[in-house]
């Protein structure tokens, strides 16, 4: 059994220790050598938040311990050198990103605290990940209810309240308002002074202040309930600080206010609509003189006239809007192409008198030149890798032949 020194100091960095076993091993995708120590200041993976990484030194040399889990009453350290067993040791864990889960978790506590007395929703999932963390919560709450929430665990943070941990005799135990009790033995309990009490396994700060910042940053309906997904400590803080940026940025461009930034914005996006539905009407107006002149000129296709068009500046939705200009001309059959980045884009139409099968026609040049999509007798439209011209247009015109 392994002494575990975070249990009841998440500020223990580093210790000596012998090691108790090493053995090749594989966890969590990670390939390397599993060190037991016979005391260790690295916390394993659990309860939401990730294993401890560090460095091992015996003598003169150190190994990187990559991985940290638990097994029963047993602690692995997984190393990447192999440690003899019986030696001692120094093991020292990367502070940084502990106490950054230090951070975390003693905000997710007081969150889900707040979230509890004031909304009477209970967290039922915890998650730490590596660009935000979530909880998901049995019931829902609105951006406006977060943002509330958000302002009550700041000042709760701000007024530097002190974090215990304890292990309750079984005397005391039933007398404190745990929040949420894991079925375990011998209680470990986290305790946010008159906000939170919670059994929990994980580090935490000693003292609220030490988180510095939680930051919500989004709040979304899931599985019936609420997913929130919020920041804390320096991640929040940058965050705060590339969103003040960018609103800086967006400022400066639009040479206005930050309170009105949002208001401009709406203003250039309806100018921006209005701009496209004129240049859509404007377009079918091309694209109905186009059509025409080349219906006129179109070449025999079967029973129907085939009208061939490559134009690499029309976008998918101009191709869809020429094609039924296409199609309005009797017995035609339109096979129009666009490549833009390194994709065609493709609309295939037929006017209704016409004898093609123009889904037939779709499949044959799918599986001729490797392409996506499809549709219905009026209208197919899909996606083809890079093809010279003549392949295309030869894939098309052949088909005439057996596609009726």
């Amino acid at each position: 059994m392994t002494e575990k020194l975070y249990d009841l100091n998440s500020y223990v960095k580093t210790c000596e220790a012998e090691v108790l076993s090493c053995t090749p091993a594989k966890k969590n995708g990670i390939e390397g050598f599993a060190v037991e120590l016979s005391r260790t200041c690295f916390f394993p993976e659990g309860g939401g938040q990730p294993a401890d990484v560090g460095t091992i030194t015996a003598g003169n040399e150190s190994v990187r311990v990559l991985y940290t889990y638990e097994q029963g009453e047993q602690i692995f350290h997984l190393c990447d050198k192999p440690l003899e067993v019986g030696c001692s040791v120094c093991a020292a864990i990367d502070f940084a990103p502990r106490f950054a889960n230090m951070q975390i978790h003693s905000g997710e506590h007081i969150l889900s605290g707040v979230i509890l007395k004031e909304m009477g929703l209970h967290n039922v999932g915890f998650h730490m990940g590596h660009e935000f963390n979530t909880i998901d919560l049995d019931g829902e709450i609105t951006p406006e209810q977060a943002h509330q929430l958000e302002a009550k665990v700041n000042a709760i943070i701000c007024e530097n309240r002190p974090v215990f941990v304890s292990y309750p005799d079984k005397e005391a135990l039933p007398n404190i308002p745990l929040r949420k009790k894991p079925e375990v033995d011998h209680l470990r309990v986290v305790e946010v002074q008159d906000c939170d009490w919670c059994g929990c396994c994980g580090t935490h700060v000693a003292h609220t202040g030490e988180i510095g910042l939680l930051k919500i940053l989004d709040v979304q309906r899931y599985k019936g309930g609420t997913r929130v997904s919020f920041l804390c400590g320096a991640a929040a803080l940058a965050d705060c600080a590339d969103k003040c940026q960018s609103l800086k940025n967006i400022c400066v461009s639009l040479s206005c206010k930050p309170q009105d930034a949002f208001s401009n914005v709406e203003k250039l996006k309806a100018e921006l609509a209005e701009k496209k539905q004129a240049l859509a009407a404007k377009n079918r107006q091309l694209f109905t003189l186009l059509a025409k002149q080349l219906c006129e000129n179109a070449e025999s296709f079967g029973e129907d006239k085939l009208v061939f068009v490559i134009d690499n500046s029309l976008s998918a939705d101009d191709l869809k809007a020429f094609a039924a200009q296409i199609a309005a001309n009797e017995k035609t059959v339109g096979a129009l192409f666009s490549q833009q980045n390194g994709t065609i884009s493709y609309a295939l139409c037929r006017a209704k008198d016409a004898a093609c099968d123009l889904r037939a026609l779709s499949q044959h040049l799918n599986k001729a030149l490797n392409g996506k999509g499809g549709g219905n007798q009026e209208l197919c439209c899909g996606k083809l890798p890079e093809h010279p011209e003549e392949e295309i247009y030869q894939v098309i015109s052949c088909s005439s032949l057996n596609i009726k």
